[in-house]
């Protein structure tokens, strides 16, 4: 009897523990965050001005929307690697209409959805239908759209000499710059839809159990598409802002302060979005993006060299997949 006394409480202890790290895992970010704050605003000249508040978080958003669309994605259970093929075409297609044929913005970026739209439903073609896991379903289509995009800009970054698009970008309703607004508006969507539709409980069930999802009447398929489709629609949006910071189109995905698909696995995988899908809130995902923007911010204020920042950001990424790894044993 007594030895059973003690095989409990033990248990009981081992399961208080398990749930004490879990919560630790799951919140430490908004600590780490606050703390990195203070840490910055003694250390770092000017950190807590309006103007490098703003472009902090200007600096974070386009990371921050393609962040939002890949967390979806991630609950699922699949993984979307097409960023840089769909940023690429998307940013070709924007220059290309809007410089080249002289359509109308509003019109080019209604196009664009559509666009997204389609290469959203290529990369689930080849997931579902094709049967290819996702990751290299993904990164083949992600190499269709890289081809596609040099074709149609004849291997050449296009010039962006009409005002209208960067005009758009430099806006600032309520003296709060329009990427921003672009920013926390995905993420309050994103947030709903997880949290207070069918569609989000959906996500969250075939993410967590594909078989037990498909057997209990969810139509998981439809449900992979559709995540699929919007990461590749927030993709567009981040390229279009990319494209016009730079003037320039984005021939392979690529340009300073564009989408790198490293940053937007460290962020998903900083928030708490577990890689095997059903796992984690989209909002904590917002706060990882906001860390690492605050992080780059205060070290290039501080004057840390660009190789001690890359040097981090690798380990925050190491980190991240050890956390997801720990998070997965509890």
């Amino acid at each position: 009897m007594a030895n059973s006394d003690t095989l409990e409480y033990r248990n009981r202890r081992t399961d208080d523990a398990q749930r004490l790290l879990r919560l630790a895992l799951d919140n430490w970010l908004y600590a780490a965050t606050i703390l990195l704050c203070i840490f910055f605003a003694f250390r770092a000249p000017n950190f807590l001005t309006v103007d490098n508040v703003i472009n902090t978080l200007v600096s974070s958003s386009i990371t921050g929307i393609v962040t939002a669309g890949f967390t979806i994605v991630l609950l699922t259970g699949t993984i979307d690697a097409s960023t840089s093929g769909i940023t690429a075409l998307a940013s070709v297609l924007c220059a290309v209409m809007f410089q080249q044929w002289g359509v109308p913005l509003p019109l080019t970026l209604l196009l664009l959805m559509v666009a997204s739209i389609l290469m959203g439903l290529v990369s689930s073609f080849l997931i579902i239908e094709g049967r290819i896991y996702s990751l290299i379903a993904t990164l083949g289509s992600s190499g269709v759209f890289l081809g596609l995009s040099v074709g149609l800009a004849a291997g050449q970054q296009i010039a962006i000499t009409k005002p209208e698009l960067q005009n758009a970008l430099f806006e600032r309703p309520l003296g709060i710059p329009v990427s921003i607004w672009v920013l926390f508006l995905c993420y309050l969507l994103g947030y709903v839809m997880l949290n207070h539709t069918r569609l989000g409980a959906h996500i969250y069930a075939t993410g967590s159990n594909y078989s037990a999802a498909r057997l209990s009447g969810i139509p998981v398929k439809r449900v992979i598409r559709i995540a699929l489709i919007i990461a590749a629609t927030t993709t567009s949006l981040a390229a279009v802002l990319a494209t016009a910071r730079a003037n320039l189109s984005l021939l392979y995905g690529v340009t300073i302060g564009g989408v790198n698909l490293a940053d937007v696995f460290t962020a998903a995988l900083l928030g708490g979005i577990s890689l095997r899908g059903g796992v984690g809130k989209i909002e904590r995902n917002l706060v990882a993006v906001l860390f690492l923007s605050i992080l780059s911010n205060g070290l290039q204020l501080m004057g840390t060299a660009p190789a001690v920042w890359l040097v981090i950001k690798g380990l925050a990424f190491v980190g991240a997949v050890i956390i997801d790894a720990v998070r997965q044993r509890l």
